[in-house]
């Protein structure tokens, strides 16, 4: 068979099932955009810029968690430049997709041609990405381009997944090949994910039956292995607490009597001091950052706590602390073998009662301390009120729907006051956490999860950064809601300035000749492109503005006005430290007997 290789590099994909094509016109990616259009199935999704559509893609893929991926095409010099921080957004979310980057002529290379990456080499665009990809790779030969693109599309979906990029010249697009059929995508990329080391499943079911208190603690990677089920099944079989990561939040049902909630320095105060007070403490698909140990000043391991570290990828494991048992395997097989093993010696849930009744009261006084902010009738709305009621709203009418949270302010509420009912929550504070990611990851999370709304969270600030993402929600009727928090300023940064330095600086929106605070009216610019919008002032008008909105089955943005003055949550036994790159003001444990009532530890 003749053929192009755009034509047969899309209809490969055509057959490994892929059903998204997202990116933008330009004349580096002609070939690829023609045959999609015309000659595919796949659906092509044109966004505003080519970051927007590998947020998109990222977005889809933490819906799914399995093949196919989206594939994303962009164009040579800056339509390719403009997805690097998106890029590495996914990369280090270790969400799958590939992307085919456009290039000018091969015979042009080091010619400086028209947006060449060119000054030190000839097109040396795939070096820029290598840092923030899986792989990157230029093809430089016809007869090998659709071969490189099967193998890059098994390094995204394999493994510990990520985002893979394929940079092909406008002539090798074009050049007519012989191929005797399109491969067979099951037959090169269908590989079984690792299974454990039985002599480690072992040491870690005996470190269990020794445990008084063991804590499970589910990152991202249980989601990626779709683990979510078998997860569930160790906790209840076998009476074990479960926590979870703000990346790893769904991992199982936040409702569910064994769930600790999201262990964070703005998590549930029951989850931090689980984490404190555990003696063994299983990490399965988790990342121990100083986000979300408060400076590596959370758990104490190896001290008073043992680790056992379960991850797919081996770079992952004693990394920040030292493990009893690091173990290299996929998140769910590993759990379903070592249910295996603690059934074979015995374990039991008497156990480890005592462990989970003293969590439940710890549970109730946090509840206690933040009943109020949850029913808060202040003016402007205030965040904890919101997601509590968006969390209500959600458990009510569809748990299922798709939520995601952008980072800034926000960070500082969802853990504790968003209460997860299904694996269909992601947020972007694993890593890079770039500004605006939700506005074009909502349409992948609402196409990856048909069926069911999706509706993002996003600051005033994150808007103005990518906002116009939101016209391709408008073009392809994708139902998404997005809630912008207004509070005029970045928050987050502002409240820390001002603890550090007693000021702040370049945080407010403010119109320099007069100082007056301002801000774009986000309804208008929603309208504009094409997108019902509703303005909110009343915590009262929360729940049915998201009726209005979510069950409307069309885009939406909903303003909602924050007090800029609310201090971020952090749970109510944290020692903050002045600066993020110090350690805590004061030992955690002296500050446990400090704030705690008497007779509560």
């Amino acid at each position: 068979m003749r053929t192009t290789v755009a034509k047969a590099i899309v209809k490969f994909l055509e057959r490994a099932g892929v059903e998204i094509a997202a990116g933008c016109n330009g004349h580096g990616n002609w070939a690829f955009l023609d045959a999609v259009q015309h000659e595919s199935r796949i659906r092509g999704i044109q966004t505003t810029c080519e970051d927007a559509a590998v947020h998109l893609a990222d977005g889809y893929w933490r819906m799914r968690r399995k093949a196919p991926p989206a594939v994303v095409f962009t164009t040579v010099g800056p339509g390719n430049l403009n997805v690097c921080p998106a890029l590495a957004n996914a990369f280090y979310e270790s969400s799958a997709m590939l992307v085919i980057a456009g290039a000018g002529p091969s015979q042009w290379f080091d010619k400086g041609s028209f947006e060449e990456c060119y000054r030190y080499g000839p097109e040396e665009f795939t070096q820029v990405v290598k840092p923030i990809c899986k792989k990157a790779t230029l093809a430089t030969r016809p007869d090998t381009a659709l071969e490189i693109v099967v193998r890059a599309y098994k390094e995204a979906i394999s493994g510990r997944p990520g985002p893979t990029l394929v940079q092909i010249p406008f002539d090798i697009q074009h050049t007519e090949i012989e191929i005797e059929s399109i491969p067979d995508p099951v037959s090169w990329t269908k590989i079984f994910p690792a299974g454990p080391d039985p002599a480690a499943i072992d040491k870690t079911a005996e470190l269990l039956k020794r445990s008084r208190r063991p804590l499970l603690l589910a990152g991202s990677g249980l989601h990626n292995a779709l683990g979510h089920e078998v997860l569930r099944a160790l906790a209840e079989e076998f009476g074990i607490p479960v926590g979870t990561t703000f990346s790893g939040m769904g991992a199982i049902d936040g409702e569910h009597p064994l769930c600790v909630g999201a262990i964070d320095p703005s998590g549930t105060g029951h989850g931090w001091q689980a984490a404190r007070e555990s003696d063994l403490l299983l990490a399965v698909g988790a990342r121990f950052h100083d986000f979300n140990t408060l400076a590596w000043n959370l758990y104490r391991i190896p001290q008073k706590t043992k680790l056992v570290h379960i991850d797919v990828d081996p770079i992952e494991l004693s990394r920040n602390y030292p493990a009893e048992v690091a173990l290299v395997a996929d998140a769910r097989i590993a759990l379903e073998e070592l249910i295996k093993c603690l059934k074979k010696i015995q374990v039991t849930p008497e156990r480890y009662a005592p462990w989970a009744r003293k969590i439940r009261q710890w549970r109730k006084q946090w509840e206690n301390q933040v009943r109020t902010r949850k029913a808060s009738e202040a003016t402007p709305v205030s965040n904890a009120r919101l997601l509590a009621d968006l969390s209500q709203f959600v458990a009510e009418t569809d748990p299922e729907t798709s939520v995601l949270f952008d980072t800034g302010n926000l960070l500082l509420f969802a853990p504790a006051f968003f209460t997860p009912r299904s694996r269909f929550v992601t947020t972007n504070n694993g890593h890079m956490a770039r500004m605006g990611w939700s506005l074009g990851a909502a349409i992948g999370a609402a196409l990856g999860n048909p069926g069911h709304p999706a509706v993002a969270v996003v600051g005033d600030g994150s808007f103005l950064m990518a906002g116009l993402a939101v016209a391709t929600a408008h073009l392809y009727r994708v139902p998404v809601t997005w809630i912008v928090l207004n509070n005029r300023t970045l928050g987050i940064e502002r409240e820390a300035m001002e603890v550090l330095y007693g000021r702040s600086a370049f945080c407010d929106l403010k119109v320099e000749e007069t100082g007056a605070s301002w801000s774009p009216d986000y309804v208008k610019i929603a309208e504009g492109l094409g997108i019902e919008a509703r303005k909110i002032a009343r915590p009262q008008d929360l729940k049915p503005a998201l009726k209005s909105a979510l069950q409307s089955g069309k885009p939406w943005v909903l303003e909602v006005e924050i007090d800029p003055a609310e201090a971020g949550y952090r749970n109510a036994i944290l020692p903050i430290p002045i600066r993020w790159d110090q350690p805590a003001v004061m030992d955690p444990d002296e500050w446990l007997k400090a704030v705690l009532p008497k007779g509560s530890s």
